[in-house]
C-alpha cells in the first residue's frame, strides 16, 4: 500500500464540524474528493496531519481560524458618523452595503447610536474554527496529468 506523501494521488471522505465564535456549532454533510499531495493547495493542518497516512488511516484535525477566515479583530470595530450612511439601511445586526466613489462598503452593523453606527468590518466568518474528521480511501501515484494544480486542470 502506498502512503500519503508528494506527488501521489490522495483521494479522502471527510466531515466539517465547525465552531463559530458566538457558539453555534454546526456539521457539514459527508463530502469526499482527491488531490495530489504536495501540488493542489489544502489547509496546512489538514496537509501535515495526513502525511504518511495509508489507505483506511482515518485522523481528526483541528483547523484554527487563521487557517479560515481569521480571528476576530478588535481594531477592525470602529464608530463611524450615522449621517454619512443611508438610514433605512442601517439596521443592528444586518449587513451594511452602499457603493460609495464605485467602491463597496460593508460591515456589520453591531449598534445603533444617536449620531454613530458601531461598525463591524470583520469578515462576518473571522473567528470559526474546525475539526476535520477525515478517512483515507485512496493512495496512488499521480500521473503526469494530475500533476499540473487542479486550478489549471479546470
Amino acid at each position: 500500500m502506498q502512503r500519503v506523501k508528494e506527488c501521489m494521488l490522495v483521494t479522502m471522505e471527510y466531515t466539517i464540524h465547525t465552531s463559530h465564535p458566538n457558539g453555534e456549532e454546526s456539521v457539514l454533510p459527508d463530502q469526499a474528493c482527491s488531490f495530489v499531495y504536495g501540488v493542489d493547495v489544502q489547509l496546512p493542518s489538514v496537509e501535515s496531519a495526513i502525511q504518511n497516512l495509508l489507505p483506511g488511516d482515518r485522523v481528526t484535525v483541528h483547523v484554527p481560524p487563521e487557517e479560515l477566515y481569521g480571528h476576530l479583530d478588535d481594531d477592525l470595530i470602529r464608530e463611524l458618523p450615522r449621517e454619512d450612511y443611508k438610514e433605512p439601511r442601517l439596521k443592528e445586526g444586518k449587513v451594511y452595503r452602499e457603493m460609495k466613489k464605485k467602491c463597496l462598503v460593508q460591515f456589520l452593523v453591531k449598534e445603533l447610536r444617536d449620531d454613530v453606527i458601531v461598525a463591524d468590518f470583520n469578515d462576518p466568518r473571522a473567528g470559526t474554527s474546525a475539526e476535520f474528521d477525515i478517512l483515507i480511501k485512496e493512495v496512488r501515484e499521480a500521473t503526469k496529468a494530475e500533476m499540473t494544480p487542479s486550478c489549471a486542470r479546470g
